[in-house]
């Protein structure tokens, strides 16, 4: 792969999938089908249609080999630099970036496998440009759920995660990151952030979409500080909260000194040093982020934080059973309003048996058998799949390699890869795991059915 380019990509896909254990128990998370196409497929055409001619992609050492070959079968230019990383699946995100530094050579762009949105990449690399940042992340909207949707299994009484993002409302610098669960009543903002910030906003209705650009400093600081283990969790909050901080003065007497023996936590401006020429560039420019004063550009400030929030966009993280049904469900639409991203792959694919004649709004994939006398809704069928006569699917993801027979009723299930739906059973709202059989005759509603050692609550 070429070196020296302004950005690099790296696809995180070594995740295990720990919130749906369900759908992933002998499915690698980033080729569970969204649309019948793999999850991974999303970010990489996101990286392509923005004009990256590479990406690395990091996984765990099992899944190289299956990740490599769904990669080969996809409509894909983008070249892609598979990196198995061992038991990636329990490392954390910046764990993960930390195993793999010595590829990353410039500043860089970090999504995750799980981001399905149809973004414009270009507008958050400008915003990092504009300001030189530390870091930028992209922010969307938290997804609306539609108010006839329900989750495949039981209910769910858990709240999901909220994000509390705090934005400056004139310069759009990220000042504030935390999760609301780290708060019992109150928020406490520091003085110096208030002082510092006189209008800001912090929003509770915005979701981080873990898409980061970041400065190749940052990069150098997490590899020779072991401490962080995840970019969103602890990374990011520390370096926005870094942002109100100045160098020490022994940094700023002496930015050559030696890092050996430093607390490098405490001097992460031995890393976060300005470019001469950039520098003299800011101060040369009549350019001023703020209106309040006459102080320098940003303050003075090397650390330098921002959001970039998008509305109107379709956009979600396929982390939970809830995202991954809600994406499948919406991805038509966004195909719909997409033309230009996904018009190269086919809806029906040439190898598939449909002797159907009622089908609407249905992809199906490679060497599936739909028999005649079966009525198929706004339903994935995956590769390998076989639906017998008198068989009623709607709103529905049927993995490869399911075998339906005859006489069954499913609507708005997740049915995993290899398992079995004797005739006559009915299903609504349920999640079947993986080699599953389901007995004949049986009725099932809002249930996981899977084997009880595989029962894990959602």
């Amino acid at each position: 792969m070429l070196v020296y380019k302004e950005f690099q990509a790296v696809v995180l896909a070594g995740g295990g999938g720990s919130r749906m254990t369900e759908l992933t128990n002998g499915k690698h998370k980033c080729l569970l089908p969204i649309g019948n196409i793999p999850m991974i497929w999303y970010p990489l055409q996101l990286l392509e249609h923005a004009g990256f001619k590479e990406a690395i992609v990091v996984v765990s050492e099992d899944m190289e080999h299956n990740v490599l070959s769904a990669l080969n079968r996809l409509n894909l230019k983008i070249k892609t630099d598979i990196v198995a990383v061992e038991d990636a699946e329990d490392l954390g995100t910046a764990d993960s970036i930390r195993l793999i530094h010595e590829k990353i050579y410039t500043d860089f762009l970090v999504i995750s496998c799980d981001l399905i949105t149809n973004v414009d990449i270009c507008e958050i690399l400008n915003l990092y440009r504009k300001h030189n940042a530390s870091i930028t992340a992209l922010m969307l909207p938290v997804p609306k759920l539609p108010e006839d949707f329900v989750t495949p299994g039981p209910k769910n009484k858990q709240k999901p995660e909220t994000d509390l993002i705090g934005i400056d409302n004139e310069t759009g610098r990220l000042i504030f990151l935390a999760s609301a669960s780290d708060f019992e009543e109150t928020i406490n903002i520091s003085q110096t952030l208030l002082k510092k910030h006189t209008s800001f906003t912090i929003h509770s209705k915005l979701m981080d979409a873990h898409l980061y650009v970041i400065n190749k400093w940052v990069l150098d600081f997490l590899v020779h500080n072991k401490n962080f283990s995840t970019l969103k969790g602890e990374l990011l909050p520390y370096i926005v909260s870094k942002q109100l901080s100045k160098p020490p003065k022994q940094c700023m007497d002496d930015k050559n000194t030696s890092i050996v023996g430093v607390d490098l936590k405490e001097d992460i401006f031995r890393f976060a040093v300005e470019k001469p020429l950039d520098e003299l560039i800011r101060k040369m420019s009549a350019y001023n982020d703020h209106n309040s004063d006459l102080e320098d550009a940003y303050h003075g400030n090397i650390i330098r934080c921002y959001a970039h929030i998008v509305n109107g966009k379709f956009g979600l993280r396929t982390n939970t059973i809830q995202m991954y049904h809600l994406a499948n469900i919406k991805i038509l639409d966004l195909w719909s309003n997409d033309d230009n991203k996904q018009s190269c792959i086919p809806r029906i694919a040439t190898t598939a048996t449909i002797h159907s004649t009622q089908m609407q709004d249905c992809h199906v994939d490679e060497n599936a058998f739909i028999d005649e006398k079966t009525s198929l809704k706004q339903s994935y069928i995956g590769p390998n799949a076989v639906i017998e006569s008198k068989t009623r699917i709607s709103q529905s993801v049927i993995m490869e390699n399911v075998t339906i027979k005859q006489r069954c009723v499913i609507h708005n299930c997740i049915l995993c890869n290899g398992c079995i739906i004797e005739e006559g059973t009915e299903l609504k709202d349920c999640v079947v795991g993986p080699q599953h059989l389901v007995t004949s005759g049986s009725q099932h509603t809002r249930e996981v059915l899977t084997d009880a050692d595989k029962l894990i609550e959602i």
